[in-house]
């Protein structure tokens, strides 16, 4: 919903300049009143991935985890210590779209695989394992998020070691099971 003046606006405009102050020198230097506009959450189904199997499209998902942080890290690079809205949204984006693909894995792909292919314990264990040392990098990222920032790149830099060497295991692992049949 797109909120051009009154009070719901300027108090929305205020929280955001609060949290980047590049919003409000933006205010400053034109004569225009700055839109807000508010998302609203909607209900949809599961995402559909256009690939040709159940291997590709876990090899799309994980690319487009690798392009975010790559967006991120370079938005850190250019950015300096001030960090921006979009820099913000990028990293809470990422960090919940990590917490819905590991949790659709541990609640339904890796049981099936249980039953399955008691044979990928071991992996499982340790994808699991995985999933849970990331779960711990994603709140720290967001704690210093909500902090205001300091120490950002650090976490994005531990986060992505972490997240690229998990997601080559678990290509490697499982997209040859996947694509199996």
């Amino acid at each position: 919903m797109r909120r051009d003046h009154g009070a719901e606006r300027d108090a929305a405009f205020a929280r955001a300049a609060g949290a980047d102050p590049g919003w409000a020198a933006h205010q400053d230097a034109t004569t225009r009143v700055l839109p807000v506009v508010a998302l609203a959450d909607v209900q949809a189904g599961p995402p559909v991935i256009a690939a040709d199997s159940p291997g590709a499209a876990l090899r799309l998902v994980h690319d487009v985890f690798r392009r975010e942080l790559a967006l991120i890290r370079a938005e850190l690079t250019t950015s300096g210590s001030v960090l921006g809205a979009q820099l913000r949204v990028t990293c809470l984006t990422l960090c919940a779209g990590l917490r819905n693909h590991h949790g659709g894995e541990d609640a339904a792909m890796f049981p099936f695989l249980d039953r399955t292919r008691p044979d990928l314990a071991p992996v499982l264990g340790r994808l699991r394992h995985e999933h849970a040392r990331i779960a711990v990098l994603v709140a720290r990222l967001q704690e210093v998020l909500a902090a205001g920032g300091d120490g950002v790149a650090d976490e994005v830099d531990r986060l992505t070691a972490d997240l690229e060497r998990h997601l080559a295991y678990e290509e490697e692992q499982l997209i040859p099971v996947l694509d199996a049949g």
